[in-house]
């Protein structure tokens, strides 16, 4: 069985960009693909990306018990198939998962052992507001929701094992790696 490390942070921080640079640098780490309910983003792949599932389909999985957890976010829902977990889990020394700290939570309680929290820190407010209204791909209420979720966010970092601040995704992703590294040789 081997790791998997969870990558967590608000909303805007990079969280994704970081862990698909760190996936071209390294072929021994799988990334595990989540599912949502919300649209598709220009560019975005199904099966790539996330598992999309219309709502109705997203809640009928959450009736048979498939997710080792999912949350609401924003209207939408997201969550981490049990079955493409354990598949991860069988199949690969390491995985790595992008989600949120509540799901981070869920995980680490529902499977004990092997699980390596990484969150990663905006370098500012000021800077991931800027991320996030760059998107351009949200309204004004949702990037105000956003925003006022920033903090409830930035609480869960005391539950991980590593904090990184991303500056810069180029130094983020070698510190992630490193930390990655490290733990698969030590």
């Amino acid at each position: 069985m081997g790791y998997i490390f969870i990558v967590s942070g608000p909303s805007a921080v990079g969280k994704t960009t970081v862990v698909e640079e760190l996936l071209k640098r390294s072929s021994n780490i799988h990334r595990i693909v989540t599912c949502t309910s919300r649209e598709k983003r220009k560019g975005e792949q199904d099966g790539r990306d996330y598992y999309f599932f219309p709502k109705e389909v997203f809640v009928k999985k959450i009736e048979n018990n498939e997710f080792v957890e999912y949350s609401e976010v924003y209207g939408n829902y997201y969550g981490v198939l049990l079955d493409t977990l354990r598949k991860n889990i069988e199949q690969y020394q390491s995985s790595i998962l992008v989600i949120n700290g509540e799901g981070f939570i869920k995980i680490r309680k529902a499977i004990i052992n092997n699980i390596i929290g990484i969150f990663i820190n905006p370098p500012s407010f000021q800077e991931l507001e800027r991320r996030i209204r760059t998107r351009n791909s949200e309204s004004e209420e949702i990037i105000q929701k956003r925003l006022k979720a920033i903090k409830k966010d930035m609480d869960y970092s005391k539950y991980y094992n590593f904090i990184i601040e991303n500056h810069r995704v180029s130094e983020t992703v070698t510190k992630l790696n490193d930390i990655i590294t490290a733990k698969l040789l030590g």
